[in-house]
């Protein structure tokens, strides 16, 4: 399990992250620890991709993922949220 820093994001997104180290694998599931958002609005993490090596993160497993703050009805919101990223090993 890695626990990745707190993030703020604002405008909606969707906006593309990029998770590495903490010891993670290929073979990880994750989640988003939302830490602070208005009421009715979420997050929503999407198009979850991994890779073992990167012109960014070269000679480790990364992750991309997608992030959208959302209402309820899952449509794109322009609210501020604030969280951090966690995975467990599957």
């Amino acid at each position: 399990m890695a626990t990745f820093p707190t993030i703020t994001m604002s405008g909606g997104g969707p906006q593309e992250w990029i998770n590495s180290g903490g010891n993670i694998t290929n073979h990880e599931a994750f989640a988003f620890t939302l830490q602070s958002a208005p009421a009715n609005v979420g997050a929503l993490i999407s198009n979850v991709s991994v890779f073992l090596t990167t012109d960014y993160v070269a000679g480790q497993t990364s992750y991309g993922i997608l992030l959208s703050a959302v209402d309820e009805n899952l449509n794109a919101s322009t609210a501020t949220i604030t969280g951090n990223f966690e995975s467990n090993g599957v």
